[in-house]
């Protein structure tokens, strides 16, 4: 099948798996709306501390919203489920039906399994956008963040990829392909997001929002002991900087959701909303770039570490502060 047999499709190459496979969704059913205001919309940020025992990464922090494909659509008004499935086959039959009905399909999925990550890591999660099946039906054409191109996956390969019990994203077969999506966007829906994802920083429990920080910090001695933590540094380094946050953590891409937000919202000029998340986002970078330099150290530079995550601590609060008086 050539390029040229391709069905409509709208993917552009993005920055973040989530924005921009609802971007694309979005723009397929006529929304034109940038990637980051749709990762904006759906509150994105998020912080949360997660253990995995008995794994080479014992210990993640994530530093997106859970939840974020959900809440975009909450937020526009669109209604919103994830359909999903006990028996692998059964969701790529739905899938199949869906495909060949014209209807392009958000889906979560488990990179380790997509043929053309060659991952020797689990990382689910994933959001692609499924567009439609080759002649034989054995194939299955999807876009994948900053890819330009559409991507062969086998239909099994696919089947594998949509199903994981690893935490925190656990998914079993996670499709939305809405049949029609008709919204118009409102200072009060922006307004909200913002607030939202404020409150849900700061309200966070000991393994989410601000208070995971802290258990971080006070964690850094089990990082210590554990017998790859490099490994485990390295991980958490590309977590933050590299593995489709847009740098620093995703706020640089919030940043700019800020600075569109302004058109529509003319107060947020005034209270520095997008500088303060401008200073977050540098935080987080520092912190990144620490922990990347404390992976090639022969010692685990526990002080550098904690101090760096002290000040990402003291830029989220600023900003949060801030954007909570709007």
């Amino acid at each position: 099948m050539s390029g040229a047999e391709y069905h409509k499709h709208t993917h552009r190459p993005g920055r973040h798996c989530g924005s921009s496979a609802i971007r694309d969704l979005l723009e397929f059913h006529g929304l034109n709306l940038t990637e980051a205001f749709c990762f904006g919309l759906g509150a994105g940020l998020g912080i949360t501390y997660v253990e995995i025992p008995n794994s080479d990464t014992p210990f993640i922090v994530h530093v997106r919203s859970m939840g974020f494909e959900e809440a975009v659509f909450s937020t526009l008004g669109v209604p919103f489920h994830w359909e999903s499935w006990q028996d692998k086959e059964d969701a790529a039959k739905a899938l199949d039906g869906y495909l060949d009905a014209g209807r392009p399909a958000l889906l979560l999925t488990d990179i380790y399994h997509l043929p053309y990550f060659k991952s020797s890591t689990h990382f689910p999660g994933h959001a692609i956008v499924a567009w439609q099946r080759t002649d034989d039906g054995k194939t299955v054409l999807v876009s994948d963040t900053e890819r330009p191109e559409l991507l062969e996956v086998p239909r099994d390969k696919l089947a594998l990829a949509r199903f994981s019990l690893t935490p925190p994203f656990i998914h079993h077969g996670s499709l939305f392909a809405p049949e029609d999506i008709s919204v118009e966007i409102s200072p009060e829906q922006v307004k909200s997001a913002i607030i939202r994802n404020a409150q849900t920083l700061k309200d966070g429990d000991k393994n989410q929002g601000i208070e995971a920080l802290n258990t971080w910090i006070n964690d850094l001695h089990r990082w210590k002991d554990f017998e790859k933590w490099p490994w485990l540094l390295r991980f958490a380094y590309q977590v933050i900087e590299k593995r489709g946050t847009g740098g620093g953590g995703f706020r640089t891409m919030y940043a700019e959701f800020i600075d569109e937000a302004e058109e529509v919202i003319p107060a947020l000029k005034k209270m520095g909303l997008s500088d303060l998340m401008r200073d977050s986002a540098s935080a987080w970078s520092a912190l990144a770039d620490c922990l990347r330099l404390g992976s090639e150290s022969e010692t685990f530079p526990t002080e550098m570490i904690r101090e760096a995550i002290a000040k990402v601590r003291e830029a989220e609060l600023r900003y949060i502060d801030a954007a909570l008086t709007l």
